[in-house]
């Protein structure tokens, strides 16, 4: 009788353990363990604990069925249960899943329209004279690709919970990082960087753990657009070309495109995951914002109000800024209005006056301005202003979650 109580407590431990390190790490049950975030952490860096109860309980239990000390049944039911948790693990557990792959491809815009159609949807980053784009749906999947722009090593993220596409420097305190997905926290990913052990917030860029707690990651300007468009504005383009091959990369990418398309998020009044604190009502939670922060003050821009205000001057952390938007083609981006030790104030270039892909003239020189921040004609004819690192089309819960003082500037 003894030894049966022993070999049930061996399997429950051994599952408790195993299931405590899978279930707030998956997407499919991380609603049953809405844990908070320190909670979440704290399994996660005592995940070595947790296994090695498991592998203890499991390993004594099947030595126990093999001797014959405990039922023959046993034998079966932990293999069964070992069989199973394999596969949900390696089918389902964040930090196995989130992986980028391992020999991505750079192609010219006449290759890259071979694997790609002009309305997909990408991530576009010009640095240091270099431009190219990154496929939405393809880094949906592993949540971030590390890749090399203008001599500058940097990290593409996109976390489609909250569509919170950005990019920032793949590097702290001058500190290349290798970084790996964590978990999911308010239905954004939080990454490791395994050279530190710095645990990072994508959405607030932050270091929320691990030795460098406090600093912030260093943001790249970076725009959401169609295939289509992001060429016409950047010619000169590349495209990051990363598809999946293995046998999980295709499962995996196939459920998430078929589970929660972004279609299919926008349209929905809740985020799709259960959340930690309060929904804020200012707007639908899953209305498209471009958010900005700046020396600690952030803002945040409704697309409908910019629908009908494209070109929006104002002042975030006392840095003016300028936010165009082009309605027609729901394109958008946010720049610097200083340029040449000038502040410029800007104003929607008048129908039928437009050069070329202006949409915006400046009231100091008449010169006018395309969405790329690039002078068209004018005085400042071939300068361009400093774009700000900023959230291109987020949804508004996300934003307003991670930034709960945030300004908003919305349609009245």
């Amino acid at each position: 009788m003894l030894g049966q109580y022993l070999d049930v407590v061996l399997y429950a431990l051994a599952m408790i353990s195993i299931l405590v390190i899978f279930l707030p790490f998956s997407p499919m049950t991380i609603d049953i363990v809405n844990f908070s975030r320190d909670t979440q952490l704290k399994v996660y860096l005592n995940r070595r604990i947790l296994w090695t109860i498991t592998s203890v309980c499991f390993a004594f239990l099947l030595y126990r069925a093999f001797t014959g000390s405990a039922d023959p049944s046993w034998l079966t039911t932990a293999l069964v249960s070992i069989g199973m948790m394999a596969f949900m693990f390696w089918s389902g557990y964040v930090p196995y899943v989130m992986t980028p792959p391992a020999n991505p491809e750079v192609l010219a815009p006449a290759e890259a329209d071979t694997v790609i159609s002009d309305d997909e949807v990408v991530i576009g980053l010009a640095l240091g004279g270099e431009v190219r784009a990154y496929s939405r749906d393809s880094i949906a999947r592993p949540h971030f690709y590390c890749d090399t722009v203008g001599g500058t090593p940097v990290t593409v993220s996109y976390c489609i919970l909250c569509n919170s596409g950005m990019a920032f420097k793949n590097e702290l305190k001058g500190k290349e990082m290798n970084l790996s997905c964590v978990t999911a926290y308010n239905n954004n990913i939080i990454y490791r960087d395994s050279k530190t052990g710095n645990i990072i917030q994508q959405l607030d860029g932050e270091v929320i753990h691990g030795p460098d707690k406090g600093l912030k990651l260093d943001f790249l300007p970076a725009i959401m657009a169609t295939w289509g468009e992001w060429k016409q504005m950047h010619p000169d383009t590349t495209l990051y070309h990363a598809p999946a091959k293995t046998l999980r990369d295709k499962m995996v990418g196939l459920m998430l495109s078929m589970m929660i398309p972004i279609h299919k998020l926008a349209a929905r009044s809740k985020p799709w995951h259960r959340i930690q604190g309060k929904l804020d009502t200012r707007l639908p939670a899953m209305s498209f914002v471009y958010g900005v922060e700046l020396n600690g003050e952030t803002c945040a821009y409704a697309t409908s109000f910019l629908k009908d205000n494209p070109v929006y001057n104002d002042t975030v952390g006392g840095e003016p800024i300028v936010v165009l938007y082009d309605a027609a083609r729901d394109l958008g981006a946010i720049y610097s209005r200083n340029i040449n030790d000038s502040v410029l104030d800007f104003e929607q270039v008048a129908p039928g006056d437009a050069s070329t892909d202006a949409v915006a003239v400046d009231s100091q020189s008449g010169g006018q301005w395309s969405l790329t921040g690039s002078a068209t004609n004018g005085e400042y004819a071939g300068q361009s202003l400093q774009g700000v690192p900023h959230y291109n089309k987020i949804f508004w819960f996300s934003w307003a979650l991670f930034k709960d003082s945030t300004r908003l500037v919305e349609a009245t």
